[in-house]
């Protein structure tokens, strides 16, 4: 079976109205790095998109600080943008964090406030999100969850784990010590977790459970290995766990979608008699960073990355009684400058 994607960079954006409840057709959005200091017209655009969902992927706030009460105003300023209740009106959000709503810059479990952490966050984002959800462990750690989007008769399932609150320290590499540059090598030290005991039970849990598409959200970024960031490969042993148990997965087609690098971009890991797992990078809503060398070289990148402004979103349709879906990156008015397509059912490519 030969896997391909159409990439068309820099074209004008599909639009597709809100589709009712036995519309054919479902549209998610998603986008991180959201500065509760800066302007955010992007917001608008996103509410014209009119999205079935909106999967905000980390960074919701830039509050770095040892103490979790001291991010409360960047929460209330965030949200009480009238944008948010205006999204709201056709579209359901749900949360997840990264390093600056969690802790501060880079942070894990080491972070010694997590658990008012926890309690702030959930305060502001749960009575944004559908109620049905459970977040963390029964112990009320972590603020991972999954959610089930019923579609014309299949199982879209949406898994967001948490990888923050039970995250070993990273390896700061030779360079970062030269520069006081945030830069990481990947450890060798197996011991060393991304998830934690728990959540990875959980996970795998899920991930056995039966789906016609499978999204995987990740604050970091789970396929690329080059650059020097924070990413999943800072735990190689965490990505190789990773990466096999979602080739394992049981559904018909898989998505990732993640954020945190201040650009966007298209990521490729292909597998022999297999589908590819691709991997769409949404960052950042209003604080791109377009004059760093952010932008590393890949064999896994599909096209150039989009250092601009930027969100992402998923069209999901129906087609012979088989999903099909397209992915976008869309700029600050909402036109696509990335973008990728099955045009078979969801576990299968070919080249056009």
């Amino acid at each position: 079976m030969k896997h391909f994607f159409i990439i068309l960079l820099c074209i004008s954006s599909l639009t597709i109205p809100l589709l009712a409840k036995e519309s054919k057709k479902l549209k998610i959005g998603f986008g991180s790095c959201l500065h509760q200091e800066k302007e955010s017209p992007i917001l608008k655009t996103i509410q014209t998109e009119k999205l079935n969902y909106l999967i905000m992927l980390g960074d919701n706030i830039y509050a770095d600080q040892l103490f979790a009460n001291d991010k409360i105003p960047a929460y209330e300023k965030q949200f009480n943008r009238p944008e948010w209740k205006a999204i709201q009106k056709d579209t359901k959000l749900l949360f997840t964090w990264d390093d600056h709503d969690y802790g501060i810059n880079d942070s894990g479990a080491e972070y010694s406030d997590k658990i008012n952490s926890r309690n702030v966050f959930l305060k502001y984002v749960l009575p944004m999100m559908p109620k049905q959800i459970s977040v963390g462990t029964e112990n009320n750690e972590g603020i991972f969850y999954s959610y089930w989007i019923p579609f014309q008769g299949k199982k879209i399932h949406i898994i967001i784990p948490d990888t923050r609150y039970f995250r070993s320290p990273l390896e700061k590499s030779f360079y970062s010590y030269l520069t006081g540059k945030s830069q990481y090598s990947p450890s060798s030290d197996t011991t060393r977790t991304i998830l934690g005991k728990e959540q990875w039970e959980w996970l795998l849990k899920e991930l056995s459970k039966p789906s016609d598409l499978l999204i995987f959200v990740s604050s970091i970024q789970v396929l690329p290995t080059e650059q020097p960031f924070e990413k999943w490969n800072n735990f190689p042993h965490e990505r190789d766990r990773l990466l096999l148990a979602l080739q394992n997965a049981n559904t018909k087609g898989l998505l990732l979608v993640s954020g945190d690098r201040h650009i966007a971009e298209i990521h490729e890991f292909k597998i022999p008699n297999k589908s590819s797992l691709i991997e769409i990078t949404s960052s950042s809503l209003n604080l791109p960073l377009p004059f760093l060398p952010l932008e590393y070289d890949s064999e896994l990148k599909i096209g150039s990355a989009y250092k601009n402004e930027n969100y992402g979103t998923i069209q999901i349709f129906l087609k012979d009684g088989k999903l099909h879906w397209s992915t976008s990156i869309k700029d600050l008015n909402g036109n696509s400058v990335l973008e990728l397509h099955s045009n078979l059912p969801t576990n299968q490519y070919e080249k056009k």
